[in-house]
């Protein structure tokens, strides 16, 4: 549910936590149950309710959903940059801040 909520695909969900789409589908289907760390990763990366992932009680998410597909599509490019690429786009967003700030 926390995942449509998002409209992430399984992938999308899967590669923020750091594991497989299959993992996910295999947790959907009730084949896997997730283990606690995991169930605390969904909450901190989600801003989900840890109380309604336990019990389905209360609202799904803390402060409503933590999702930005733009922020979501840069780090996905950013971690598919070498190193050397990694520091210079970040600190070509630094600039852009400063930019910003003035």
């Amino acid at each position: 549910m926390v995942r449509e909520a998002l409209q992430l695909s399984q992938r999308e969900f899967g590669e923020r936590l750091g594991v497989s789409r299959d993992v996910i589908s295999n947790m959907e289907y009730g084949r896997v149950q997730p283990k606690k760390l995991l169930l605390k990763h969904i909450c901190d990366l989600y801003g989900v309710n840890a109380q309604w992932l336990d019990t389905g009680e209360g609202p799904m998410f803390d402060k409503g959903p933590r999702h930005d597909k733009k922020a979501d599509e840069a780090m996905a490019i950013f971690r598919t940059l070498r190193p050397e690429f990694q520091d210079y786009a970040l600190e070509q967003i630094r600039r852009l801040a400063e930019l910003q700030d003035k």
